[in-house]
């Protein structure tokens, strides 16, 4: 038995050294073939099962395509809810093939993964590059401008962390069969990844800089314009572009009425690109258009099961009465949501090192306290996840796996009252309830280990080499 423990964590140890020393271009074109499998796999489920494999919101993004080949509003269909530009991406599901738009979102899944691994790639050797000056000038030793990589520690080898961090990404199974399924948030989060990474590029390109946070800006407004929610990033955006700290509110008005050269960039950017798409599609689709997509979502009441708290109050509440919620409890509701926002953008997001982690804890308190939760929005902060992995060294592999299972057993516990509901027609709306309460609550303590666990990259360098 004593020796059975050593053989398998070195079994493990051989298959992740194997795992990373395998290219990244080939981790792409196993990923690409296991996407494809995905893809023909459904349009065969869809044919001879009544439960379908493929997303009902592309189903109904493929029907607005349709509408807008017929010269019509893409708004003519039923709960279409997004932007025009999400039924122009699938109009070759009618001219090409039904299965086009799957093959597009599997596409921006391996583009997400391949900026993944350039922005970690980035960042870490910029970091090591800091602290390799920064050991040098404690020894009065000459700096180099540009610093080898060789008297680093395998396991903090730029290369091997990106490579890892783009896996992660690359052979999550939720994240392949939700963009195999059609859903397009694979598509907004690929714009909210290349936002951080046009910030954090910004940092070392001093001639360029303003032009990478113009950039920024575009994509920034862009995405707002297709999803609502990366609007909560915004301050965490401007924050790390100041070159003061904001520690009291005195500060924080300073910051927003004397913006730098950089900020005013990012919010000319901002606007730019989201006033110039939005209006462009009310001119085209008039009021129908800003109600769908924007003014539809602050109203919304879905009563339809789903993982989020307020599921139980919703369904409730259109059951037995048609009075709305006094404009004081919507805001008691939202509150607690706002407060955590506003401070995690104060304590991460005001240094470009920790914004990747700032972003990442944001989108899940968002999607956490969200009115409606669906297994589409968990996209919204796993597409980040993979940026900070190098920060959670703090976490055992034990404790990481615990979390892990915690997640899965939380949401498989909501599934079973969920199919019962759905398939057997029971009425397990009570249980829904609860257990998207369980799920609430094991997320708020995965979060409480993540922000407890947070660390910065630490890096184990060996003098002799170095010099």
């Amino acid at each position: 038995m004593t020796q059975a423990k050593p053989a398998n964590a070195t079994g493990l140890q051989r298959l992740s050294r194997r795992i990373l020393q395998t290219s990244f271009r080939t981790h792409i074109l196993i990923s690409a073939v296991l996407r494809i499998a995905l893809i023909c796999y459904g349009q065969i489920h869809d044919s001879r099962s009544a439960v379908p494999y493929t997303d009902i919101d592309y189903k109904v993004v493929t029907d607005g395509a349709r509408q807008v080949l017929a010269g019509e509003t893409p708004f003519a269909r039923h709960t279409y809810r997004y932007s025009p530009i999400m039924a122009y991406l699938q109009t070759l599901n009618i001219l090409l093939h039904p299965a086009w738009g799957k093959l597009l979102y599997a596409t921006f899944d391996l583009i997400i993964a391949t900026l993944i691994y350039r922005l970690v790639h980035m960042e870490i050797k910029s970091q090591y590059q800091k602290t390799v000056q920064h050991l040098l000038s404690k020894f009065n030793r000459p700096q180099e401008s540009d610093q080898s990589l060789d008297a680093l520690d395998e396991r903090s080898h730029p290369e091997n962390l990106a490579r890892a961090s783009a896996c992660f990404w690359l052979y999550n199974p939720l994240t392949a069969v939700i963009s195999t399924r059609g859903s397009g948030d694979c598509f907004s989060s690929f714009f909210v990844i290349l936002t951080i990474y046009l910030l954090l590029k910004a940092e070392h390109k001093g001639s360029h800089s303003h032009w990478l946070i113009f950039g920024a800006g575009l994509a920034h407004g862009l995405v707002i314009h297709l999803r609502l929610y990366p609007l909560l990033f915004s301050l965490a955006y401007y924050l790390s572009l100041s070159t003061r700290l904001t520690q009291t509110p005195w500060d924080f008005l300073g910051q927003v009425l004397r913006p730098n050269r950089q900020q005013l960039c990012l919010v000319i950017g901002t606007l730019v690109s989201l006033v110039a798409f939005t209006w462009t599609f009310y001119r085209m689709y008039g009021w129908e258009y800003i109600y769908e997509a924007y003014l539809y979502h602050f109203v919304r009441k879905d009563p339809r099961h789903n993982f989020s708290l307020q599921f139980l109050l919703q369904y409730l509440g259109s059951a037995t009465s048609a009075v709305e919620p006094s404009l004081f409890l919507k805001l008691l509701v939202m509150a607690p949501q706002f407060l955590l926002i506003l401070h995690l953008s104060l304590s991460f997001g005001q240094f470009r090192q920790t914004l990747p982690f700032c972003i990442f804890a944001v989108a899940f308190v968002v999607v956490t306290y969200n009115s409606v939760v669906t297994s589409q929005y968990f996209i919204w902060y796993l597409a980040i996840l993979p940026l900070c992995l190098n920060n959670f060294k703090l976490l055992s592999w034990r404790r990481c796996f615990g979390l892990l299972i915690l997640w899965l057993l939380a949401q498989g516990l909501w599934l079973l009252p969920a199919y019962l509901l759905e398939f057997r027609t029971w009425n397990t709306f009570y249980w829904i309830g609860l257990q998207g309460g369980v799920f609430f609550a094991a997320n708020g303590y995965i979060l409480e280990q993540l922000l407890s666990h947070y660390g910065f990259t630490q890096f184990k360098i060996s003098y002799r080499k170095l010099l």
